[in-house]
Protein backbone atom coordinates (compact mmCIF):
# COMPACT_ATOMS: atom_id res chain seq x y z
CA UNK A 1 0.00 0.00 0.00
CA UNK A 2 2.88 2.46 0.89
CA UNK A 3 4.15 1.70 -2.71
CA UNK A 4 0.90 3.28 -4.20
CA UNK A 5 0.80 5.85 -1.96
CA UNK A 6 4.30 6.96 -3.44
CA UNK A 7 3.55 5.64 -6.65
CA UNK A 8 0.36 8.08 -7.04
CA UNK A 9 1.57 10.75 -4.35
CA UNK A 10 1.49 13.36 -6.81
CA UNK A 11 -2.59 12.81 -6.33
CA UNK A 12 -2.68 11.59 -2.48
CA UNK A 13 0.01 15.09 -1.51
CA UNK A 14 -3.09 17.58 -1.74
CA UNK A 15 -5.02 15.10 0.49
CA UNK A 16 -2.10 14.14 2.75
CA UNK A 17 -3.74 16.49 5.75
CA UNK A 18 -6.69 14.10 5.56
CA UNK A 19 -4.92 11.34 5.49
CA UNK A 20 -2.56 12.28 8.29
CA UNK A 21 -5.68 13.48 10.78
CA UNK A 22 -7.33 9.96 10.23
CA UNK A 23 -4.06 8.66 11.00
CA UNK A 24 -3.36 10.33 13.72
CA UNK A 25 -7.19 9.52 15.05
CA UNK A 26 -6.92 6.18 14.16
CA UNK A 27 -3.82 6.10 17.01
CA UNK A 28 -5.70 7.73 19.75
CA UNK A 29 -8.50 5.04 19.10
CA UNK A 30 -6.22 2.08 19.54
CA UNK A 31 -4.57 4.08 22.40
CA UNK A 32 -8.25 4.25 24.21
CA UNK A 33 -8.84 0.75 22.88
CA UNK A 34 -5.65 -0.69 25.15
CA UNK A 35 -7.74 1.30 28.45
CA UNK A 36 -11.14 -0.27 27.65
CA UNK A 37 -10.21 -3.39 29.89
CA UNK A 38 -9.15 -1.94 33.04
CA UNK A 39 -12.18 -0.06 34.51
CA UNK A 40 -12.87 -4.15 34.51
CA UNK A 41 -10.11 -4.99 36.31
CA UNK A 42 -9.81 -2.40 38.79
CA UNK A 43 -13.64 -3.47 40.04
CA UNK A 44 -12.67 -7.16 40.42
CA UNK A 45 -9.19 -6.58 42.13
CA UNK A 46 -10.01 -3.84 44.19
CA UNK A 47 -13.46 -3.80 44.94
CA UNK A 48 -15.11 -7.26 44.66
CA UNK A 49 -12.06 -9.70 44.87
CA UNK A 50 -12.30 -10.62 49.03
CA UNK A 51 -8.68 -10.61 49.42
CA UNK A 52 -7.75 -6.79 47.60
CA UNK A 53 -7.91 -4.66 50.06
CA UNK A 54 -11.36 -3.26 49.40
CA UNK A 55 -12.78 -0.55 49.85
CA UNK A 56 -15.29 0.14 52.60
CA UNK A 57 -19.12 -0.96 52.06
CA UNK A 58 -19.93 2.59 51.66
CA UNK A 59 -17.75 3.70 49.46
CA UNK A 60 -18.50 0.58 47.30
CA UNK A 61 -21.26 1.52 45.28
CA UNK A 62 -19.55 4.49 44.27
CA UNK A 63 -16.32 3.44 43.07
CA UNK A 64 -18.06 0.66 40.66
CA UNK A 65 -19.83 3.72 39.43
CA UNK A 66 -17.08 5.38 38.35
CA UNK A 67 -15.08 2.93 37.05
CA UNK A 68 -18.54 2.24 34.94
CA UNK A 69 -18.49 5.22 34.04
CA UNK A 70 -14.78 5.29 33.07
CA UNK A 71 -14.96 2.30 30.90
CA UNK A 72 -18.62 4.03 28.70
CA UNK A 73 -16.72 7.33 28.45
CA UNK A 74 -13.73 5.41 26.85
CA UNK A 75 -15.98 3.64 24.44
CA UNK A 76 -17.95 6.64 23.64
CA UNK A 77 -14.39 8.50 23.25
CA UNK A 78 -13.33 5.34 20.73
CA UNK A 79 -16.66 5.77 18.67
CA UNK A 80 -16.18 9.06 18.29
CA UNK A 81 -12.17 8.91 17.08
CA UNK A 82 -13.26 5.97 14.76
CA UNK A 83 -16.39 8.07 13.42
CA UNK A 84 -13.99 10.89 12.99
CA UNK A 85 -11.05 8.81 11.48
CA UNK A 86 -13.17 6.99 9.01
CA UNK A 87 -14.23 10.17 7.86
CA UNK A 88 -11.10 11.59 6.89
CA UNK A 89 -9.76 8.81 5.59
CA UNK A 90 -12.89 7.77 3.61
CA UNK A 91 -13.13 11.63 2.61
CA UNK A 92 -9.17 11.79 1.34
CA UNK A 93 -9.90 8.01 -0.36
CA UNK A 94 -12.88 9.47 -2.35
CA UNK A 95 -10.94 12.51 -3.56
CA UNK A 96 -7.74 10.78 -4.29
CA UNK A 97 -10.04 8.31 -6.49
CA UNK A 98 -11.24 11.15 -8.33
CA UNK A 99 -8.44 13.11 -8.93
CA UNK A 100 -6.92 9.80 -10.08
CA UNK A 101 -9.98 8.89 -12.21
CA UNK A 102 -9.61 12.26 -14.09
CA UNK A 103 -5.74 11.73 -14.22
CA UNK A 104 -6.61 8.01 -16.27
CA UNK A 105 -8.79 9.72 -18.31
CA UNK A 106 -6.75 12.70 -19.19
CA UNK A 107 -4.07 10.18 -20.41
CA UNK A 108 -6.46 8.56 -22.44
CA UNK A 109 -7.37 11.36 -23.83
CA UNK A 110 -3.59 12.53 -25.39
CA UNK A 111 -2.28 8.82 -26.61
CA UNK A 112 -1.86 7.78 -29.73
CA UNK A 113 -4.48 6.74 -31.96
CA UNK A 114 -2.00 3.99 -32.36
CA UNK A 115 -2.57 3.32 -28.41
CA UNK A 116 -5.98 3.32 -28.99
CA UNK A 117 -6.31 0.92 -31.74
CA UNK A 118 -4.64 -1.88 -29.76
CA UNK A 119 -6.62 -1.39 -26.12
CA UNK A 120 -10.53 -2.44 -26.09
CA UNK A 121 -12.57 0.31 -25.19
CA UNK A 122 -14.42 -1.30 -22.63
CA UNK A 123 -10.81 -2.42 -20.91
CA UNK A 124 -9.87 1.01 -20.77
CA UNK A 125 -13.47 2.19 -19.61
CA UNK A 126 -13.07 -0.60 -16.36
CA UNK A 127 -9.19 0.91 -16.05
CA UNK A 128 -11.06 4.38 -15.43
CA UNK A 129 -14.21 3.26 -13.44
CA UNK A 130 -13.37 -0.39 -11.51
CA UNK A 131 -9.69 -0.41 -11.00
CA UNK A 132 -9.69 3.26 -9.73
CA UNK A 133 -12.35 2.32 -7.48
CA UNK A 134 -10.26 -0.63 -6.08
CA UNK A 135 -7.44 1.11 -5.74
CA UNK A 136 -9.53 3.76 -3.88
CA UNK A 137 -10.53 0.86 -1.84
CA UNK A 138 -7.01 -0.51 -0.99
CA UNK A 139 -5.93 2.87 0.25
CA UNK A 140 -9.11 3.79 2.30
CA UNK A 141 -9.00 0.48 3.66
CA UNK A 142 -5.00 0.05 4.70
CA UNK A 143 -5.15 3.30 6.31
CA UNK A 144 -8.62 2.72 8.05
CA UNK A 145 -7.67 -1.30 9.10
CA UNK A 146 -4.41 -1.71 8.81
CA UNK A 147 -2.55 0.95 10.61
CA UNK A 148 -5.23 0.17 13.67
CA UNK A 149 -4.80 -3.31 13.61
CA UNK A 150 -1.51 -3.40 13.36
CA UNK A 151 -1.16 -0.63 16.11
CA UNK A 152 -3.66 -2.33 18.18
CA UNK A 153 -1.95 -6.00 18.02
CA UNK A 154 1.56 -4.38 18.75
CA UNK A 155 0.31 -2.12 21.91
CA UNK A 156 -1.90 -5.48 23.53
CA UNK A 157 1.22 -7.60 22.90
CA UNK A 158 3.32 -5.31 24.68
CA UNK A 159 0.49 -4.49 27.89
CA UNK A 160 0.97 -8.28 27.97
CA UNK A 161 3.75 -8.81 27.97
CA UNK A 162 4.82 -6.04 30.45
CA UNK A 163 2.34 -7.50 32.93
CA UNK A 164 3.40 -11.46 32.54
CA UNK A 165 6.03 -12.58 29.72
CA UNK A 166 5.77 -16.19 30.17
CA UNK A 167 1.53 -15.92 29.85
CA UNK A 168 1.77 -13.71 27.02
CA UNK A 169 4.20 -16.15 25.09
CA UNK A 170 1.51 -18.64 25.75
CA UNK A 171 -1.20 -16.42 24.88
CA UNK A 172 0.02 -15.98 21.40
CA UNK A 173 1.15 -19.74 20.81
CA UNK A 174 -1.18 -19.49 18.03
CA UNK A 175 -0.14 -16.58 16.17
CA UNK A 176 2.99 -17.58 14.21
CA UNK A 177 1.49 -20.79 12.25
CA UNK A 178 -1.09 -18.43 11.35
CA UNK A 179 0.72 -15.63 10.01
CA UNK A 180 2.94 -18.07 7.69
CA UNK A 181 -0.52 -19.71 6.53
CA UNK A 182 -1.56 -16.29 5.86
CA UNK A 183 2.21 -15.03 3.96
CA UNK A 184 1.52 -18.18 1.88
CA UNK A 185 -1.43 -17.85 0.18
CA UNK A 186 -1.19 -14.18 -0.37
CA UNK A 187 1.33 -14.77 -3.43
CA UNK A 188 -1.69 -16.76 -4.33
CA UNK A 189 -4.57 -14.43 -3.89
CA UNK A 190 -2.33 -11.86 -5.62
CA UNK A 191 -1.95 -13.53 -8.83
CA UNK A 192 -5.69 -14.30 -8.37
CA UNK A 193 -6.86 -11.21 -7.95
CA UNK A 194 -4.67 -10.52 -11.68
CA UNK A 195 -6.75 -13.05 -13.20
CA UNK A 196 -10.30 -11.40 -12.07
CA UNK A 197 -9.04 -7.94 -13.00
CA UNK A 198 -7.95 -9.11 -16.90
CA UNK A 199 -11.07 -11.09 -17.02
CA UNK A 200 -13.48 -8.57 -15.57
CA UNK A 201 -11.70 -5.92 -18.26
CA UNK A 202 -12.58 -8.42 -20.77
CA UNK A 203 -16.09 -8.61 -19.96
CA UNK A 204 -16.71 -4.98 -19.99
CA UNK A 205 -14.69 -5.01 -23.59
CA UNK A 206 -17.05 -7.38 -24.58
CA UNK A 207 -20.10 -5.69 -23.27
CA UNK A 208 -19.47 -2.21 -24.25
CA UNK A 209 -18.80 -3.75 -27.85
CA UNK A 210 -22.39 -5.62 -28.23
CA UNK A 211 -23.84 -2.65 -27.35
CA UNK A 212 -22.54 -0.18 -29.07
CA UNK A 213 -22.93 -2.44 -32.11
CA UNK A 214 -26.59 -3.24 -31.08
CA UNK A 215 -27.83 -2.64 -34.71
CA UNK A 216 -25.63 -5.10 -36.24
CA UNK A 217 -26.39 -7.73 -33.89
CA UNK A 218 -29.52 -7.79 -34.27
CA UNK A 219 -29.63 -7.22 -38.09
CA UNK A 220 -27.56 -10.40 -38.51
CA UNK A 221 -29.26 -12.25 -35.57
CA UNK A 222 -26.07 -12.38 -33.64
CA UNK A 223 -27.46 -12.46 -30.65
CA UNK A 224 -27.11 -15.73 -29.11
CA UNK A 225 -23.54 -16.38 -30.87
CA UNK A 226 -22.73 -12.77 -28.66
CA UNK A 227 -24.39 -14.04 -25.43
CA UNK A 228 -22.15 -17.40 -26.10
CA UNK A 229 -19.11 -15.08 -26.55
CA UNK A 230 -19.67 -13.31 -23.23
CA UNK A 231 -20.76 -16.51 -21.51
CA UNK A 232 -17.59 -17.78 -21.89
CA UNK A 233 -15.72 -14.84 -21.04
CA UNK A 234 -18.15 -14.67 -18.27
CA UNK A 235 -16.77 -18.35 -17.12
CA UNK A 236 -13.83 -17.71 -16.94
CA UNK A 237 -14.13 -14.11 -14.80
CA UNK A 238 -16.15 -16.50 -12.91
CA UNK A 239 -13.15 -18.95 -12.50
CA UNK A 240 -10.86 -16.23 -11.49
CA UNK A 241 -12.93 -14.92 -8.54
CA UNK A 242 -14.06 -18.01 -7.34
CA UNK A 243 -10.00 -18.59 -7.22
CA UNK A 244 -9.64 -15.73 -5.52
CA UNK A 245 -12.92 -16.29 -2.64
CA UNK A 246 -11.16 -19.91 -2.30
CA UNK A 247 -8.47 -18.62 -0.87
CA UNK A 248 -9.58 -15.34 0.91
CA UNK A 249 -12.47 -17.88 2.56
CA UNK A 250 -9.32 -19.93 4.08
CA UNK A 251 -8.30 -17.16 6.71
CA UNK A 252 -11.35 -17.00 8.72
CA UNK A 253 -11.70 -20.21 10.31
CA UNK A 254 -7.88 -20.28 10.55
CA UNK A 255 -8.34 -17.07 12.70
CA UNK A 256 -11.53 -18.43 14.34
CA UNK A 257 -9.34 -21.88 15.36
CA UNK A 258 -6.39 -19.64 16.05
CA UNK A 259 -8.31 -17.31 18.50
CA UNK A 260 -10.10 -20.49 20.37
CA UNK A 261 -7.06 -22.26 20.87
CA UNK A 262 -5.23 -19.90 22.75
CA UNK A 263 -8.50 -18.78 24.59
CA UNK A 264 -8.62 -22.52 26.09
CA UNK A 265 -4.90 -22.10 26.35
CA UNK A 266 -5.26 -18.89 28.67
CA UNK A 267 -7.89 -19.28 30.73
CA UNK A 268 -6.38 -23.36 31.74
CA UNK A 269 -3.94 -21.99 32.67
CA UNK A 270 -4.65 -18.75 34.11
CA UNK A 271 -7.69 -20.15 36.01
CA UNK A 272 -4.55 -22.18 37.76
CA UNK A 273 -2.88 -19.57 38.51
CA UNK A 274 -5.68 -17.48 40.29
CA UNK A 275 -6.33 -20.45 42.06
CA UNK A 276 -2.98 -20.64 43.66
CA UNK A 277 -2.94 -16.76 44.01
CA UNK A 278 0.02 -16.03 41.46
CA UNK A 279 -2.50 -14.33 39.49
CA UNK A 280 -5.45 -11.65 40.16
CA UNK A 281 -8.75 -12.64 38.71
CA UNK A 282 -8.87 -8.73 37.17
CA UNK A 283 -5.53 -9.45 35.49
CA UNK A 284 -6.83 -12.55 34.08
CA UNK A 285 -10.12 -10.71 32.60
CA UNK A 286 -7.52 -8.03 31.16
CA UNK A 287 -5.35 -11.18 29.21
CA UNK A 288 -8.80 -12.66 28.03
CA UNK A 289 -9.89 -9.09 26.79
CA UNK A 290 -7.24 -8.70 25.31
CA UNK A 291 -6.56 -12.10 23.84
CA UNK A 292 -10.32 -11.80 22.19
CA UNK A 293 -10.15 -8.26 20.82
CA UNK A 294 -6.14 -9.48 19.40
CA UNK A 295 -7.36 -11.60 17.06
CA UNK A 296 -10.34 -9.59 15.51
CA UNK A 297 -7.55 -7.29 14.32
CA UNK A 298 -5.93 -10.28 12.96
CA UNK A 299 -9.15 -11.58 11.40
CA UNK A 300 -9.42 -7.76 9.56
CA UNK A 301 -5.75 -8.25 8.40
CA UNK A 302 -6.36 -11.57 6.75
CA UNK A 303 -9.27 -10.12 5.12
CA UNK A 304 -7.65 -7.08 4.03
CA UNK A 305 -5.21 -9.06 2.30
CA UNK A 306 -8.09 -9.61 -0.66
CA UNK A 307 -8.66 -5.73 -0.96
CA UNK A 308 -4.85 -5.25 -1.32
CA UNK A 309 -4.58 -8.35 -3.85
CA UNK A 310 -7.29 -6.47 -6.08
CA UNK A 311 -5.78 -2.98 -5.28
CA UNK A 312 -3.18 -3.95 -6.28
CA UNK A 313 -3.62 -5.58 -9.34
CA UNK A 314 -6.04 -2.39 -9.77
CA UNK A 315 -2.87 -0.18 -9.28
CA UNK A 316 -0.88 -2.04 -12.20
CA UNK A 317 -3.36 -1.41 -14.45
CA UNK A 318 -3.92 1.82 -14.00
CA UNK A 319 0.00 2.60 -13.66
CA UNK A 320 0.28 0.92 -17.12
CA UNK A 321 -1.73 3.80 -18.67
CA UNK A 322 -0.28 6.64 -17.00
CA UNK A 323 3.41 5.04 -17.31
CA UNK A 324 2.46 4.67 -21.40
CA UNK A 325 4.41 7.50 -23.26
CA UNK A 326 1.97 9.51 -25.28
CA UNK A 327 3.80 9.05 -28.65
CA UNK A 328 2.49 12.41 -30.18
CA UNK A 329 3.79 15.77 -27.87
CA UNK A 330 4.28 19.22 -28.29
CA UNK A 331 7.97 19.59 -28.45
CA UNK A 332 9.62 21.29 -25.60
CA UNK A 333 10.19 24.73 -27.85
CA UNK A 334 6.93 24.91 -29.72
CA UNK A 335 5.71 27.55 -32.14
CA UNK A 336 2.08 29.02 -31.44
CA UNK A 337 2.38 31.15 -34.87
CA UNK A 338 -0.86 31.40 -36.67
CA UNK A 339 -1.36 29.18 -39.50
CA UNK A 340 -1.92 30.36 -42.75
CA UNK A 341 -3.34 27.07 -44.91
CA UNK A 342 0.02 26.17 -47.07
CA UNK A 343 0.95 22.28 -46.84
CA UNK A 344 3.43 20.48 -48.02
CA UNK A 345 4.42 16.60 -47.99
CA UNK A 346 7.98 15.70 -48.36
CA UNK A 347 9.02 12.24 -48.65
CA UNK A 348 6.55 11.28 -46.51
CA UNK A 349 6.31 7.44 -45.70
CA UNK A 350 4.42 5.88 -42.79
CA UNK A 351 4.16 1.94 -41.44
CA UNK A 352 1.95 0.67 -39.19
CA UNK A 353 3.63 -2.45 -37.38
CA UNK A 354 5.44 -3.97 -40.65
CA UNK A 355 2.89 -2.62 -43.02
CA UNK A 356 3.76 0.35 -45.20
CA UNK A 357 0.65 2.27 -45.50
CA UNK A 358 2.13 5.59 -47.33
CA UNK A 359 5.40 5.33 -49.08
CA UNK A 360 7.87 8.53 -50.65
CA UNK A 361 4.93 10.99 -50.95
CA UNK A 362 5.13 14.24 -52.07
CA UNK A 363 2.76 16.79 -52.56
CA UNK A 364 1.90 20.90 -51.98
CA UNK A 365 -1.14 21.84 -50.73
CA UNK A 366 -1.45 26.05 -51.75
CA UNK A 367 -2.93 28.24 -49.19
CA UNK A 368 -6.93 28.69 -49.97
CA UNK A 369 -6.72 25.85 -52.21
CA UNK A 370 -8.91 22.93 -52.43
CA UNK A 371 -7.48 19.67 -53.29
CA UNK A 372 -8.85 16.18 -53.81
CA UNK A 373 -8.08 12.62 -52.87
CA UNK A 374 -8.89 9.73 -54.79
CA UNK A 375 -7.90 5.83 -54.74
CA UNK A 376 -8.98 2.27 -54.01
CA UNK A 377 -9.94 1.72 -50.25
CA UNK A 378 -6.39 0.92 -48.64
CA UNK A 379 -4.53 3.77 -50.83
CA UNK A 380 -3.61 5.54 -47.74
CA UNK A 381 -6.08 9.16 -48.00
CA UNK A 382 -7.28 8.68 -44.71
CA UNK A 383 -3.84 7.89 -43.38
CA UNK A 384 -2.03 11.25 -45.52
CA UNK A 385 -4.61 13.53 -44.09
CA UNK A 386 -4.44 12.62 -40.14
CA UNK A 387 -1.03 13.65 -40.52
CA UNK A 388 -1.51 17.33 -40.81
CA UNK A 389 -3.24 17.69 -37.37
CA UNK A 390 -0.44 14.54 -35.52
CA UNK A 391 -3.21 12.62 -34.86
CA UNK A 392 -0.44 10.18 -36.18
CA UNK A 393 3.24 10.67 -36.81
CA UNK A 394 5.31 10.47 -39.89
CA UNK A 395 7.96 7.41 -39.81
CA UNK A 396 10.23 9.03 -42.96
CA UNK A 397 9.81 12.36 -44.37
CA UNK A 398 8.49 15.82 -42.99
CA UNK A 399 4.66 17.33 -43.48
CA UNK A 400 5.12 21.00 -42.96
CA UNK A 401 2.54 23.91 -42.74
CA UNK A 402 3.44 27.46 -43.68
CA UNK A 403 7.08 25.73 -44.11
CA UNK A 404 7.29 24.62 -40.29
CA UNK A 405 7.38 21.10 -39.51
CA UNK A 406 4.02 19.72 -38.22
CA UNK A 407 6.22 18.39 -34.82
CA UNK A 408 7.45 22.14 -34.36
CA UNK A 409 4.33 23.02 -33.42
CA UNK A 410 2.17 23.71 -30.05
CA UNK A 411 -0.02 20.55 -30.60
CA UNK A 412 -3.63 21.81 -29.47
CA UNK A 413 -2.45 25.06 -30.92
CA UNK A 414 -1.82 23.37 -34.27
CA UNK A 415 -5.09 21.14 -34.24
CA UNK A 416 -7.12 24.20 -33.50
CA UNK A 417 -6.32 25.31 -36.49
CA UNK A 418 -8.06 22.38 -38.58
CA UNK A 419 -11.17 21.09 -38.74
CA UNK A 420 -12.16 18.03 -39.53
CA UNK A 421 -15.24 16.18 -40.67
CA UNK A 422 -15.25 12.59 -40.83
CA UNK A 423 -16.75 9.83 -42.81
CA UNK A 424 -17.95 8.25 -39.42
CA UNK A 425 -19.33 11.57 -37.86
CA UNK A 426 -19.26 11.08 -33.97
CA UNK A 427 -21.86 12.93 -32.04
CA UNK A 428 -21.53 13.43 -28.21
CA UNK A 429 -24.35 12.82 -26.15
CA UNK A 430 -26.31 15.99 -25.39
CA UNK A 431 -27.97 18.69 -27.48
CA UNK A 432 -27.74 19.80 -31.27
CA UNK A 433 -26.35 22.95 -29.61
CA UNK A 434 -23.70 21.58 -27.69
CA UNK A 435 -22.46 19.43 -30.62
CA UNK A 436 -22.10 22.35 -32.89
CA UNK A 437 -20.49 24.50 -30.05
CA UNK A 438 -18.12 21.51 -28.99
CA UNK A 439 -15.49 22.85 -31.17
CA UNK A 440 -15.52 26.54 -30.30
CA UNK A 441 -17.93 27.49 -26.59
CA UNK A 442 -17.19 30.54 -27.56
CA UNK A 443 -19.10 31.39 -30.65
CA UNK A 444 -22.23 33.95 -30.63
CA UNK A 445 -25.43 33.10 -31.35
CA UNK A 446 -25.17 34.84 -35.05
CA UNK A 447 -21.75 32.84 -35.80
CA UNK A 448 -24.19 29.54 -34.68
CA UNK A 449 -26.72 30.63 -36.99
CA UNK A 450 -24.29 31.27 -39.88
CA UNK A 451 -22.51 28.16 -39.61
CA UNK A 452 -26.25 26.42 -39.12
CA UNK A 453 -27.31 28.43 -42.68
CA UNK A 454 -24.32 27.53 -44.33
CA UNK A 455 -24.31 23.50 -43.49
CA UNK A 456 -28.02 23.75 -44.29
CA UNK A 457 -28.49 22.60 -40.63
CA UNK A 458 -31.26 25.03 -40.79
CA UNK A 459 -32.61 23.04 -43.05
CA UNK A 460 -34.01 20.14 -40.58
CA UNK A 461 -33.27 21.75 -36.82
CA UNK A 462 -36.78 23.40 -37.25
CA UNK A 463 -38.49 19.85 -37.31
CA UNK A 464 -36.68 18.79 -34.07
CA UNK A 465 -38.72 18.70 -30.89
CA UNK A 466 -36.78 21.03 -29.10
CA UNK A 467 -34.98 22.62 -31.71
CA UNK A 468 -31.07 23.51 -30.79
CA UNK A 469 -31.50 21.98 -27.53
CA UNK A 470 -33.18 18.39 -28.70
CA UNK A 471 -30.57 15.40 -26.94
CA UNK A 472 -29.24 13.57 -30.32
CA UNK A 473 -28.30 10.56 -28.06
CA UNK A 474 -25.24 8.84 -28.02
CA UNK A 475 -23.28 9.20 -31.26
CA UNK A 476 -25.86 11.15 -32.87
CA UNK A 477 -28.57 8.35 -33.43
CA UNK A 478 -31.45 10.83 -32.87
CA UNK A 479 -30.40 12.13 -36.41
CA UNK A 480 -29.96 10.59 -40.10
CA UNK A 481 -26.77 9.98 -41.80
CA UNK A 482 -26.66 13.38 -43.66
CA UNK A 483 -28.11 15.25 -40.60
CA UNK A 484 -25.12 14.07 -38.93
CA UNK A 485 -22.69 15.35 -41.71
CA UNK A 486 -24.68 18.73 -41.95
CA UNK A 487 -23.86 19.04 -38.30
CA UNK A 488 -20.32 17.99 -38.67
CA UNK A 489 -20.17 20.83 -41.43
CA UNK A 490 -21.59 23.56 -39.47
CA UNK A 491 -18.98 22.51 -36.60
CA UNK A 492 -16.38 22.61 -39.14
CA UNK A 493 -17.45 25.96 -40.05
CA UNK A 494 -17.78 27.55 -37.07
CA UNK A 495 -14.45 26.30 -35.53
CA UNK A 496 -13.44 28.62 -38.00
CA UNK A 497 -10.02 27.03 -38.66
CA UNK A 498 -7.66 27.82 -41.77
CA UNK A 499 -7.90 24.29 -42.99
CA UNK A 500 -10.42 21.80 -43.51
CA UNK A 501 -10.54 17.98 -44.10
CA UNK A 502 -13.09 16.11 -45.26
CA UNK A 503 -13.07 12.28 -45.09
CA UNK A 504 -15.20 11.22 -47.52
CA UNK A 505 -18.52 13.22 -46.35
CA UNK A 506 -20.94 11.85 -48.88
CA UNK A 507 -20.34 8.12 -48.36
CA UNK A 508 -23.45 6.46 -47.73
CA UNK A 509 -25.75 8.86 -48.38
CA UNK A 510 -29.31 8.49 -50.72
CA UNK A 511 -28.99 11.18 -53.64
CA UNK A 512 -30.91 13.32 -51.83
CA UNK A 513 -29.02 13.70 -49.05
CA UNK A 514 -25.87 14.11 -50.83
CA UNK A 515 -27.12 17.24 -53.24
CA UNK A 516 -28.31 18.40 -49.73
CA UNK A 517 -24.30 17.97 -48.60
CA UNK A 518 -22.83 19.19 -51.56
CA UNK A 519 -24.67 22.46 -51.63
CA UNK A 520 -23.38 22.66 -47.68
CA UNK A 521 -19.37 21.72 -48.79
CA UNK A 522 -19.92 24.75 -51.51
CA UNK A 523 -20.74 26.91 -49.10
CA UNK A 524 -16.95 26.05 -47.13
CA UNK A 525 -15.23 29.55 -46.95
CA UNK A 526 -13.80 29.81 -50.16
CA UNK A 527 -10.35 31.26 -48.63
CA UNK A 528 -10.14 28.41 -46.38
CA UNK A 529 -7.64 25.47 -47.35
CA UNK A 530 -9.69 22.51 -48.12
CA UNK A 531 -8.32 18.74 -48.57
CA UNK A 532 -11.30 16.10 -49.54
CA UNK A 533 -11.45 12.44 -49.59
CA UNK A 534 -14.06 11.28 -51.99
CA UNK A 535 -15.10 8.10 -53.71
CA UNK A 536 -17.82 9.74 -55.26
CA UNK A 537 -16.09 11.93 -57.76
CA UNK A 538 -18.63 14.54 -58.82
CA UNK A 539 -18.31 15.61 -55.40
CA UNK A 540 -14.64 16.93 -56.29
CA UNK A 541 -14.58 17.75 -60.13
CA UNK A 542 -14.14 21.60 -59.08
CA UNK A 543 -10.76 20.76 -57.07
CA UNK A 544 -8.12 22.80 -57.84
CA UNK A 545 -5.83 19.50 -58.08
CA UNK A 546 -6.94 16.12 -57.70
CA UNK A 547 -4.19 13.46 -56.07
CA UNK A 548 -5.02 9.75 -57.28
CA UNK A 549 -3.15 7.37 -54.11
CA UNK A 550 -2.94 3.66 -55.42
CA UNK A 551 -1.21 1.57 -52.61
CA UNK A 552 0.43 4.03 -50.50
CA UNK A 553 1.38 6.51 -53.39
CA UNK A 554 0.39 9.18 -55.78
CA UNK A 555 0.36 7.65 -58.94
CA UNK A 556 -2.12 10.96 -60.78
CA UNK A 557 -1.81 14.78 -60.11
CA UNK A 558 -3.70 17.34 -61.79
CA UNK A 559 -7.13 19.03 -62.44
CA UNK A 560 -9.96 16.87 -63.33
CA UNK A 561 -9.51 17.88 -67.56
CA UNK A 562 -6.04 17.06 -67.13
CA UNK A 563 -6.46 13.57 -65.07
CA UNK A 564 -9.37 12.88 -67.59
CA UNK A 565 -6.97 13.53 -70.73
CA UNK A 566 -4.32 11.39 -69.52
CA UNK A 567 -6.50 7.70 -69.38
CA UNK A 568 -5.64 6.12 -66.07
CA UNK A 569 -6.94 5.21 -63.08
CA UNK A 570 -8.84 8.75 -62.54
CA UNK A 571 -10.18 8.68 -65.41
CA UNK A 572 -11.08 4.77 -65.36
CA UNK A 573 -13.08 5.36 -62.37
CA UNK A 574 -14.90 8.23 -63.25
CA UNK A 575 -16.10 6.29 -66.52
CA UNK A 576 -17.00 3.54 -64.69
CA UNK A 577 -19.00 5.13 -61.72
CA UNK A 578 -21.30 6.21 -64.45
CA UNK A 579 -22.59 2.91 -65.40
CA UNK A 580 -22.93 -0.34 -63.48
CA UNK A 581 -20.19 -2.40 -64.64
CA UNK A 582 -17.13 -4.66 -63.08
CA UNK A 583 -13.55 -3.07 -62.87
CA UNK A 584 -10.45 -4.32 -62.16
CA UNK A 585 -9.41 -2.94 -58.76
CA UNK A 586 -5.82 -2.12 -58.18
CA UNK A 587 -5.14 -5.45 -56.47
CA UNK A 588 -6.51 -7.06 -59.48
CA UNK A 589 -9.60 -7.80 -57.80
CA UNK A 590 -12.88 -7.29 -59.10
CA UNK A 591 -15.28 -4.60 -57.56
CA UNK A 592 -18.48 -3.30 -59.15
CA UNK A 593 -19.48 0.84 -59.23
CA UNK A 594 -22.61 1.70 -59.24
CA UNK A 595 -23.94 5.53 -59.35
Amino acid sequence: MLKTLLHFRAHVRPHAGGLTGGAVLTVAEVAVSLLQPWPMRYVVDEILAPDGGGAPPDHASARILYASLALAGLVILGSALNYWASRLLSTAGLRIANSLRVSVLDRLHHLSLQYHAGHPVGDLVSRVTSDVGATQEMIVQTLATLIPSLLLVIGMFAVMLAINPMFTLLAVVATPPLIAATNRSRRDLRLAARRVRAADGELASAATEDLASIQLVQAFTLENQRIRTFGALSDRSLAAGTDAVRLQARFGPLVEVASVLSTALVLWFGANLVLTGQMSLGVLLVFISYLGSLYKPIKALSKLSSVISKGTAARERISEVLATPLGIESPPMARYRPVQGQVSFRGVSFTYGREPVLRNVWLEVPQGSTIALVGPTGAGKSTLVSLIPRLIDVTDGRVLIDGVDVRDHDLGHLRRQVAMVLQDTVLLGGTLRDNLLCGRPEATDAELERAMRLALVDEFVGRLPDGLDTRVGERGVGLSGGQRQRVAIARAILRDARMIILDEPTSALDAGSEELLVAALDNLPQDRTKIIIAHRLSTIRDADTIAVMQDGRIIELGPHETLMQAGGLYHRLASFQARDVRIPDVDGALIRQRH
